[in-house]
């Protein structure tokens, strides 16, 4: 092919270009604080939900929130799974919680990304919450301390002797009521 002074020699092609996303944007928590409440021996129970948001590229590992519990739950009744689509974290009870023992919990929660933040980003002090949990009181039924129990007695016994006595007790301690029995 020749070409000449006027018309050059030239030829047309496509360039693809892929603008790839780095983790530049950490996850911020919309509010400082939330709040749920859950009623007490429950399990599975979602107590309240997390909400983030992130201006990375959506449903990507630099978008994916990761949610920690760093204190108030040393006994593990709560975990925070979160939604795939929502990017929320739901806060679940998964070990029962006793309003006796634990009217309330005060955890304070961290969110990142499944990816690391991009070289140079610090994390937003908006990363941190706090959670307060309300334990609802629920009306339980008594309980015998030793169950089963174990007598043992000498034969001959008379009849309408005494044995034993069993004694159940109300978990429930702020709630007065009385304990019946039955045969």
């Amino acid at each position: 092919m020749e070409g000449n002074l006027n018309f050059g020699l030239s030829n047309t092609a496509t360039a693809l270009i892929s603008i790839t996303d780095i983790n530049d944007n950490p996850p911020e928590l919309t509010v400082r604080t939330f709040s749920g409440e859950v009623p007490e021996n429950k399990v599975n129970v979602v107590v309240t939900n997390l909400t983030v948001v992130d201006r990375d590229q959506p449903h990507s590992p630099n978008w994916n929130a990761v949610y920690r519990i760093v204190s108030g739950d040393p006994s593990g009744h709560f975990i925070i799974r979160t939604n795939p689509i929502t990017n929320e974290g739901m806060l679940t009870v998964v070990k029962p919680v006793d309003f006796e023992m634990n009217r309330a919990f005060m955890l304070t929660v961290v969110v990142s990304n499944q990816a690391h933040l991009a070289s140079g980003i610090q994390s937003s002090l908006q990363s941190t919450a706090g959670v307060t949990i309300s334990v609802q009181d629920v009306n339980e039924p008594p309980v015998f301390p030793v169950n089963p129990k174990t007598i043992r007695f000498e034969e001959g016994v008379p009849a309408g002797t005494t044995l034993t006595v069993f004694s159940a007790q109300d978990p429930d301690h702020f709630i007065h009521q009385i304990v019946r029995y039955g045969s």
